[in-house]
């Protein structure tokens, strides 16, 4: 039996974006990093645009008795 092998790395870049609203972005302008936290942590962010990349690796001959 004969086979091809190869290995495979998938990625996907995510371009996310979330608007802050007025309450939100004074909170943020305040510079306290512990509120500013919280408000990454609790967007609801919108998926701006994406690209996935595929990296091929070198195709390897295998050949088994």
């Amino acid at each position: 039996m004969a086979k091809l092998t190869r290995n495979v790395n998938y990625s996907n870049y995510r371009w996310e974006e979330y608007v802050l609203t007025e309450e939100e972005l004074a909170q943020w302008k305040t510079g306290d990093e512990d509120v500013q936290q919280d408000i990454i942590q609790g967007a609801d962010w919108d998926l701006v645009r994406d690209k996935p990349i595929d990296d091929y690796g070198d195709v390897e001959f295998v050949e088994e008795e």
